[in-house]
């Protein structure tokens, strides 16, 4: 999630930005106290790969800016007709153009000797999961105005402090500069105040690639939680789409775990008895659905589980042998909405894509059919508003829960704070340093 690979980015960068005396960290000469253990050529070394960590940086910035301007064809252009997020665009490319390319698996897999490799191993590692973000939610087009500004303002700042790294390691023996990296820190410097005008939106942290749901394997647990784990693991199997015999299972299931929850959940049992009644009408209007296409089995079974470990834990709380906490229930209520959203998004994929099928009646005989007598004919067709207009409107405006305001996680704003205060971060004077003076 971008939280997660944004923050770990950032806070790793304020950790190098904060660091003074790089030839020190390496290994180099210092004060007659700290001898030097590395050599030149071992210095070289690890300056080279630290410059392959900051070519993942570089390239996450890149993908950052074209996620916030995806204005792709800049040939033609000057400094003169290029915006601020262009501007940077166009260095960035120069930037990584002569840069010397990713680092190796191993080299962001294995933990480095030296700290200040390691925290720019842990820079290279959030750069190269963070860039799965952007294709889960963080591209263009599916971000707001301002969340495009908070983007191009957290890759912008990100930017400056590797043009201010790069000028701090000069020293470095072999060290590779970046190409044009003034431009790059002037291009940087005028985009994150292009995009720092307005408030951020820190909700944009809340996208990004999120790895699914593993299953709660072993044995029934007790009680309450027994219900959870079955729901908990139909949320994970729904991710294959099923057929239709199945998903009427599925559905017949959350009425019961809706009805049962509703006598002793007594804060939300309006809300659960309004939902086992909308799961009451979709198993209605889907008795003439088929569909064979898909594989439900999985689904079906922990749907199954669901309801008959409800049914006993609703007997074992009205027999006064069992009690529902808060914390459960409010868990068991977020497990029903990401199914009620689960759902729909199969309904509306096998409507779409015509895998379900209504049986409509034709008003003609069936002379093919055996007995004295005959039945009407029947033909199936895609679930469509004509056919089944109960379905679809249950689905749209009934089953789909209504999301609630999306609201920042509590560290993002201290994240984004800190690298812009290590960004100014100077080192004291030595007259201000504790010690004896002279």
């Amino acid at each position: 999630m971008y939280a997660e690979n944004g923050g770990h980015l950032r806070a790793e960068l304020s950790t190098l930005l904060r660091q003074h005396r790089v030839q020190q960290r390496l290994g180099g000469a210092g004060s007659h106290t700290i001898p030097e253990t590395t050599t030149a050529d071992e210095r070289r070394l690890l300056g080279e790969q630290i410059g392959r960590y900051r070519h993942s940086a570089l390239v996450w910035c890149v993908q950052a800016v074209r996620a916030a301007n995806p204005r792709m064809n800049l040939q033609g252009t000057s400094t003169r007709t290029r915006g601020p997020a262009e501007e940077l665009r166009h260095r960035l490319d120069v930037a990584i153009s002569s840069s010397s390319g990713f680092p190796g698996l191993d080299e962001l897999t294995a933990e480095q000797p030296f700290a200040m490799v390691e925290s720019w191993r842990q820079v290279a590692r959030a750069a190269t999961l963070g860039e799965h973000d952007f294709d889960a939610g963080l591209g263009y087009g599916r971000l707001s105005q301002v969340q495009c500004m908070t983007l191009l303002k957290d890759a912008s700042d990100v930017v400056r402090g590797l043009v201010g790294l790069d000028r701090r390691y000069s020293n470095i023996p072999g060290w590779r500069p970046l190409k044009e990296a003034g431009w790059l820190g002037r291009a940087a410097e005028t985009c994150a105040t292009f995009a720092g005008y307005d408030e951020p939106d820190y909700t944009i942290d809340l996208r990004g690639w999120r790895p699914r749901p593993t299953l709660v394997e072993g044995p029934a647990l007790p009680g309450l939680t027994g219900v959870l784990q079955a729901q908990h693991n139909l949320l994970g199997h729904l991710g294959e789409f099923p057929d239709a015999r199945s998903l009427r299972l599925v559905l017949d299931s959350q009425r019961i775990v809706s009805r049962d929850a509703a006598t002793f959940d007594t804060r939300a049992a309006t809300d659960w008895s309004r939902r086992a009644s909308t799961y009451l009408r979709l198993i209605r209007a889907t008795n003439d659905v088929g569909g064979m296409v898909g594989n439900g089995g999985p689904a079906a079974g922990e749907a199954a589980l669901a309801a008959s470990r409800i049914e006993q834990f609703a007997r074992a709380v009205q027999a006064g042998n069992e009690a529902a906490d808060s914390g459960p229930l409010r868990h068991l209520a977020h497990l029903g909405r990401e199914i009620d959203e689960r759902i729909t998004q199969v309904i509306q994929h096998g409507a779409h894509e015509r895998l379900y099928f209504a049986r409509v009646p034709i008003p003609r005989i069936d002379t093919n059919a055996g007995g004295i007598v005959k039945p009407t004919r029947q033909r199936y067709a895609p679930i469509t508003a004509d056919i089944t207009p109960e379905l679809v409107e249950i689905v749209r405006d009934e089953l789909r829960p209504k999301p609630p305001a999306p609201t920042a996680p509590k560290r993002a704003a201290a994240s984004r704070d800190d690298l812009a205060a290590a960004l100014v971060h100077r080192p004291e004077p030595r007259s201000a340093q504790p010690g004896l003076s002279v």
